[in-house]
């Protein structure tokens, strides 16, 4: 599965614990992979992890979008500062 591939590791334990595999906490992320792929899920339902996969990605794009706005916003603020600044160097 493609989409697995794309995924962190943070993102892969989370795929692997919504399946209902037990995750060690120092697994690195090759051994998740492995763990998804090798398991009775991934072989059988496929469209289980498909789905797992879809939501934690699904999720990435929200806060990827959520940061995008919050970084907007602090450079709104930045230069309603710098504005500000300016036009009291001006008043000066």
């Amino acid at each position: 599965m493609s989409g697995i591939a794309r995924l962190k590791k943070d993102e892969l334990r989370i795929v692997a614990e919504e399946i209902g595999l037990v995750v060690n906490e120092g697994m690195k992320k090759s051994e998740l992979r492995r763990l998804i792929e090798d398991s009775d899920v991934f072989k059988n339902d496929n469209e289980a992890v498909k789905s797992a996969v879809e939501d934690v990605l699904e999720n990435r794009n929200k806060k990827s979008d959520q940061d995008s706005e919050i970084e907007i916003e602090r450079l709104k603020i930045e230069r309603i500062k710098l504005e500000l600044q300016l036009a009291q160097v001006k008043a000066n």
